[in-house]
């Protein structure tokens, strides 16, 4: 089971870089030093404006292709990233959750934009397309991280 949240987290940052990593940080946090600098004020806030900033961001015609360098990249780290936190936090070793988070991720990320090209080909639109990401990636990210 907490591999498969671990896949989950993956799977919504692979949708969303920073969903599953600001939901991560919602209620308490583990006697972990790392769940406890995750659950810092400063670094919950940066982490939930930083998911805004790209949920409004992804709709515009100036954002860069997911499957870019940079994107891709922070997918990847943030996929693999959140699927060890959940992994630990679930007592499964954090190294199995990376590599769990990480192909969720790199799942979503390629799949994810023939889907969504998919979607504005038929629509007429990108916007109905993204809009069901954004809620995909949400509702991934939030049965991966809740307790």
């Amino acid at each position: 089971m907490t591999l498969a949240k671990s896949v989950t987290a993956g799977l919504a940052t692979g949708a969303r870089s920073f969903s599953a990593a600001a939901l991560y940080t919602r209620g308490e946090p583990d006697p972990s030093r790392l769940d406890r600098a995750l659950h810092h004020r400063l670094v919950r806030r940066s982490l939930r404006r930083s998911a805004l900033v790209e949920v409004v961001g992804d709709k515009l015609p100036v954002a860069p292709a997911r499957t870019e360098r940079a994107g891709l990249t922070a997918r990847t780290v943030l996929g693999a990233a959140t699927g060890a936190l959940v992994a630990a936090r679930g007592g499964e070793t954090a190294w199995r959750g990376a590599l769990a988070g990480l192909g969720g991720a790199l799942a979503w990320t390629f799949a994810g934009v023939r889907v969504r090209a998919l979607a504005a080909e038929r629509l007429g639109s990108d916007v109905p397309g993204a809009v069901a990401e954004d809620v995909a990636a949400y509702a991934l990210a939030f049965a991966a991280t809740r307790r």
